[in-house]
């Protein structure tokens, strides 16, 4: 539940504190939430981040990313994107729930980030022609592939490696893309190796989960600046930290 006097709703979504829409209403930046035509947004829609759900019982908010990209086209067109991620000191990508999955042929895609330290990982997908795609719709590393990642990162960005590109399979797979999005969520469809078609169906991102804590000091500190009827005894604060 929200604080009291404070917005609870925003379209399907309850607010619940730690969260909270407007000043006085969330326990500190990074938690604070903004409601724009009944969709919730970290911060405010220029973040470009939708929030989906909040967990308070397992300390876990699903969003939305964005998707790195990169193309070669015969024209000389071409594009070599990337992307980058940093959350607020109390967010952390779940390496538990999340993947970093990769679609193209002749693909290796990186997702470098920082926990305390540097850290990294990649996967290569690869088909020479349509017939070596895998139509199962698992991610085996022929038209797609998935890798675990890093614990606790507060940052992160996905890059492709320049050594590998799609001329030599431009004409059936252009594009290639990578992201980090919910573990068991993507199912790869060969269609998606088609020019557009990965774009226009995921073109508001990818959904992405993060866990969180409400702040370094224990529970008992964190009751002392929240109403008892604003806290959920289950909301997730790490006495560890």
């Amino acid at each position: 539940m929200a604080k009291p006097g404070c917005q609870e709703t925003c379209g399907n979504l309850t607010i619940p504190y730690p969260f909270g829409i407007g000043q006085g209403c969330f326990y500190s930046e990074g938690f604070d939430v903004s409601c724009e035509n009944n969709r919730v947004f970290m911060h405010n829609s220029s973040s470009q981040m939708e929030i989906y759900n909040i967990s308070l019982a397992g300390g876990q908010t699903r969003v939305s990313t964005f998707i790195a990209s990169k193309c070669f086209y015969s024209n000389s067109n071409n594009t070599d994107g990337w992307v980058s991620s940093n959350t607020a000191d109390f967010f952390k990508i779940s390496t538990k729930a999340n993947k970093l999955t990769a679609v193209g042929c002749n693909t290796l895609a990186f997702l470098g980030g920082y926990n305390e330290h540097s850290v990294g990982a990649g996967c290569f997908s690869m088909c020479a022609d349509k017939q070596s795609v895998d139509h199962s719709g698992q991610c085996s590393g022929m038209g797609c592939c998935q890798t675990s990642i890093a614990p606790n990162l507060s940052s992160s960005n996905i890059s492709f490696d320049d050594r590998f590109d799609n001329s030599e399979v431009r004409g059936f797979n252009p594009c290639s893309y990578a992201f980090v999005a919910e573990q068991d969520w993507f199912r790869f469809e060969a269609s998606y190796l088609e020019d557009n078609k990965f774009t226009e169906k995921f073109n508001n991102g990818v959904p992405t989960v993060l866990d969180w804590v409400a702040g370094h000091e224990n529970c008992d500190e964190a009751g002392n600046d929240m109403s008892s009827s604003a806290w959920k005894e289950d909301a997730k604060v790490d006495n560890s930290l």
